[in-house]
């Protein structure tokens, strides 16, 4: 069994997957921001699953700040998926790296003790921004690589296997955004026939990512 990696930024920059319009509110936005970033947050990638009220402890982000450019408070393509404490933090701060348009790997690294380095400057001014490289992220990271560890050198134990698909499996519930009309409608339905959602009704989605 290959092992997640999951604190592995991404390689490539992030294209979106879903294009829904015209939600006045931008928090009607949220079930297409869970699929789009995979239940997890886009800057220090814990997941829903590692918190006691799963998706209530994440948010839609705007990248650039409301403060800044009111204009774009409900703009799909301004918004993000984020963890309340990383959200907190950022408040109105505009901050240089955009996921939408940089590989967040070429500026982030974890290492193997779960400390969190920044390749460029403004990778740095963000952990420091985001406080990612202190506890509670770091002891979040240490706690989600110890299960990695112990399942490794446990893999066919039974109990094991349960805690590892405890922080590693997909939320049960799934958005249905078969179900979500946009108001102004979608620029993407493929994203809607390709969402995990979907992909669970077809059993094809995987056990663990």
């Amino acid at each position: 069994m290959t092992l997640p990696v999951p604190f592995a930024y991404p390689t490539t920059r992030h294209v979106r997957r879903h294009g829904p319009r015209g939600y006045r509110d931008y928090g009607d936005y949220k079930p297409f921001l869970r699929d789009e970033f995979t239940f997890r947050c886009v800057y220090c990638l814990e997941r829903e699953l590692w918190y006691p009220n799963r998706e209530g402890s994440f948010s839609a982000d705007h990248f650039t700040p409301k403060a800044i450019d009111p204009n774009r408070e409900t703009d799909y393509d301004n918004l993000v998926y984020a963890c309340v404490r990383c959200n907190s933090y950022k408040q109105a701060n505009l901050i240089s790296l955009d996921p939408a348009q940089v590989a967040f790997s070429a500026h982030f690294t974890v290492a193997e003790d779960g400390h969190i380095t920044g390749l460029s400057e403004p990778a740095k001014d963000l952990i420091e921004l985001l406080d990612l490289d202190h506890d509670p992220a770091l002891n979040v990271r240490q706690k989600i690589l110890r299960v990695l560890r112990l399942k490794q050198k446990y893999p066919d134990d039974p109990e094991m296997h349960e805690l590892f698909l405890n922080y590693f499996a997909f939320p049960q519930e799934l958005p249905d955004l078969s179900r979500r009309n946009p108001p102004d409608g979608n620029t993407k339905p493929d994203g809607v026939k390709n969402s995990y959602n979907e992909q669970r009704q077809l059993n094809t989605l995987p056990e663990t990512y």
